[in-house]
């Protein structure tokens, strides 16, 4: 009999780290024979919700979901929580054993709960699994708090990122299992020529360019980096910096504070266009306050690019100081600037990017489904 198993969660063309990783989770268990059913979202957060200035997360449409997978079904609502207990009736339908389901944020709690008592009526016997990005929510609220925790006591299993969220799960549930898997990387092929990445980009080809990617969100530290890049800049004339995402919040005033050389590229940006920027940089900054995982730091070895980052538990499990990345004590901009002025005056990249195309090797997300698969209890 065929295990089978389901994935509860966004996919692209939701805009997010989580659900580019939750469709590289699904091809990867594909590619190892386990075929997943992808429960996915039709409606997914309401506006007010997403701080953008684009249409944001708020995308009610099918086309595009899942491709290269056979079994996938857009019938989650992110504004109905009943829609998750709904979905239960199809999961159980396929015979799944095992439910994994990313979590992020406790917005959705009780779309969640519903989904398990879905699961377990009729003494159903699918096991669940929870794979954190986080455990808590980056923005903490007493409420927020109380929701996730009362996810926590339901669930099966869990998979995290660090040994801090670890912790986290511990401190709810010391009965549980907790597996901890890194974020996965996964190698490119082919990796854009650095040239001619520079040459569609409009960036000279002699100048140190470092790189920040994603959504510029309080906790990702964009602040902190320009004010540490205005510093570097006086040590390195020469370089330049590029924000490459879309800004939320306080971060829609960022072209009136960005300093001289930063380039702004404030928008959602397509895969290929993230991939120039990946080629083109020296190295990707990633100067977070805090992070249980980092989408950016894999894609960054992914395309075998350094990063200079913050000692955060997202970062410091994947990125070896020294070898494959310099770290500094997150919220230092003058510690940021001084690893930043290094990376140039001591010409570090060719060393550090030859760390990064080792690192990339050991968190693909082949291993990363294996180890997934592994902790719900199937093994391949």
């Amino acid at each position: 009999m065929t295990t089978r198993v389901a994935l509860v969660g966004p996919l692209p063309p939701w805009r997010s780290g989580i659900a580019d990783q939750t469709l590289r989770l699904a091809r990867a268990m594909r590619a190892l024979g386990v075929e997943p059913i992808v429960v996915t979202f039709r409606r997914m957060y309401p506006r007010f919700l997403y701080p953008g200035k684009g249409t944001g997360d708020f995308l009610e449409r099918e086309e595009g979901f899942g491709a290269g997978l056979s079994d996938v079904r857009s019938i989650l609502d992110g504004l109905n929580p009943f829609s998750f207990f709904s979905s239960s009736k199809e999961i159980l339908a396929s015979g799944a054993s095992l439910v994994v389901i990313p979590w992020w944020t406790a917005y959705f709690a009780p779309h969640v709960l519903l989904l398990f008592a879905g699961l377990s009526r009729d003494g159903a016997g699918a096991t669940t699994l929870l794979l954190c990005h986080n455990v808590f929510d980056h923005e903490q609220s007493p409420l927020k708090s109380a929701l996730t925790r009362a996810v926590l006591r339901r669930a099966d299993r869990f998979v995290v990122q660090n040994a801090r969220s670890a912790g986290e799960i511990v401190s709810e549930r010391s009965d549980a299992r907790v597996d901890v898997i890194p974020h996965p990387s996964e190698p490119r092929a082919v990796i854009p020529d650095r040239a001619a990445a520079r040459a569609r980009l409009g960036v000279p080809a002699d100048v140190p360019l470092f790189l920040f990617s994603g959504i510029l969100r309080p906790y990702k530290g964009w602040d902190v980096l320009l004010e540490a890049f205005a510093a570097a800049r006086r040590e390195v004339p020469e370089a330049q910096l590029v924000l490459a995402g879309e800004a939320w919040g306080s971060a829609l005033d960022v072209p009136a504070r960005a300093p001289a050389a930063v380039r702004l590229e404030l928008r959602y940006l397509s895969e290929d266009e993230r991939a120039l920027w990946f080629a083109a940089c020296d190295a990707v900054v990633c100067p977070y306050r805090h992070a249980t995982g980092s989408g950016i730091a894999a894609d960054a070895l992914a395309f075998s690019r350094p990063v200079i980052g913050s000692a955060v538990d997202g970062l410091a499990g994947i990125v070896e100081e020294g070898r494959s990345g310099l770290l500094v004590p997150p919220g230092d901009a003058g510690a940021l600037a001084a690893a930043m002025v290094r990376f140039v005056r001591e010409g570090l990249g060719p060393r550090l990017s030859a760390g990064a195309a080792h690192r990339r090797t050991v968190f693909t997300p082949d291993a990363h489904a294996r180890r997934v698969l592994s902790a719900g209890g199937i093994d391949v």
